[in-house]
């Protein structure tokens, strides 16, 4: 900030101490070519004396690195009308000098840096809302959600329905209740991001609805869900080591959870039923298709986040010896959906393998490579990654 000298160390309430590096002005573009490249220009103050703010600020965004730098022009202040370069620079405030009267000066920077930080931790911010991926897929979502009110439990024909799928009814119904301690998680694991975490709360809404509405038909044929089921899987379970290990892993468990539903839904004779589970069905395949657009969005950034959603991809498909392995079943040994995924699975045997070439089509575009037909490819690719 021109005309300001700073002491060589400030006191920020959120962040402790810092070092200042320049207590000084001095010449801007050397200042910004004098920076290592890991060093971090966190906040800027453009002063209304010297070279225009405007032309301070064009120079600071001529540089990719400086895009999230948070920048307070000192003019005007908030009274006067802001200049419309501001917005266009995206300018973070413009701040009257008598703000920085008393502790004015760190309680300033102290704002910057939070700002500053809230872009940082999202590696794939976007300059504006709308074109965030969440954005592109919310459109999607909202003109191909189902409707509650198309659903009428009177006509019901339990007389219809095998013991067998009275079973896979309870089972699907409590192994639906693991929504929440998986909404949970990914709030946690993409803590500091806006897109995905936004899509996180909407993804939580609509598998919410699959065990109301299972335990909602069950109650009408007289069997009832005991909330312990739900309590038992109230706990977050460990968070995963990498964001695009993650989706992959849900990519895998929402494309079979489709193909088990659509092959209830094709087996069963009772027609309330089989609507329901058609509209699982169809969920579920839209859930993975959109956990497939966040991993290729990480894929296409980094190349480590390619290999970690292989090594998951691998990991899920490469042994089946024990039955479907689904994370309800895997994070919650004490409930009864353990058992139940692989009890369903061993009746629909072949729905793994029909969901699992659907994931391997996935696999391929995340991969960039064509040639992946079977988890022992996925290998060969990891070999050639790492």
């Amino acid at each position: 900030m021109p005309g300001t000298a700073l002491p060589e160390n400030l006191t920020l309430p959120r962040f402790g101490e810092i070092a200042v590096d320049r207590v000084e002005s001095d010449a801007f573009e050397q200042y910004l070519g004098d920076l290592a490249p890991d060093a971090e220009l966190a906040v800027l103050f453009a002063g209304s004396r010297g070279p225009s703010a405007p032309d301070l600020v064009r120079r600071l965004r001529a540089h990719a690195e400086f895009g999230k730098t948070r920048v307070y022009v000192v003019g005007t202040g908030p009274a006067g009308p802001v200049p419309p370069w501001a917005e266009a620079l995206d300018v973070e405030d413009v701040v009257a000098e008598s703000a920085f009267e008393g502790f004015g000066l760190t309680d300033r920077i102290d704002i910057g840096m939070r700002a500053n930080r809230s872009l940082v931790q999202d590696q794939l911010y976007t300059d504006f809302y709308l074109d965030m991926t969440y954005n592109k897929i919310f459109d999607w979502f909202e003109t191909t959600r189902w409707d509650w009110k198309e659903i009428d439990f009177r006509n019901i024909d339990a007389e219809l329905l095998g013991e067998d799928e009275v079973d896979y009814l309870t089972e699907a119904a409590i192994i639906e209740f693991g929504t929440l301690p998986g909404a949970h998680n990914f709030l946690r694991e993409w803590e500091g991001e806006t897109s995905f975490s936004s899509w996180a709360l909407m993804w939580g809404a609509e598998e919410a609805r699959h065990s109301l509405v299972q335990a909602r038909y069950l109650e009408n044929i007289g069997v009832r869900i005991r909330s312990k089921h739900a309590l038992y899987k109230r706990e977050p379970y460990p968070m995963g080591s990498s964001r695009a290990g993650t989706l992959m892993m849900n990519i895998i468990s929402e494309a079979r959870a489709s193909e088990l539903y659509h092959r209830l839904a094709a087996e069963t004779r009772e027609p309330v039923i089989k609507q329901i589970w058609k509209l699982l069905g169809r969920d579920e395949s839209r859930h993975a298709r959109a956990f497939y657009v966040f991993g290729q969005e990480l894929c296409d950034e980094r190349v480590e986040n390619r290999v970690e959603a292989l090594k998951m991809a691998y990991v899920w498909l490469a042994d089946r010896s024990e039955g479907l392995k689904h994370p309800a079943g895997h994070f919650y040994p004490h409930s009864t959906s353990a058992k139940g995924v692989r009890r369903i699975e061993t009746i629909q045997a072949g729905a793994t393998d029909a969901a699992d070439r659907k994931v391997l089509a996935m696999v391929r575009r995340l991969a960039d490579d064509d040639s992946i037909e079977s988890h022992r490819d996925i290998k060969r690719k990891l070999r050639s990654l790492v």
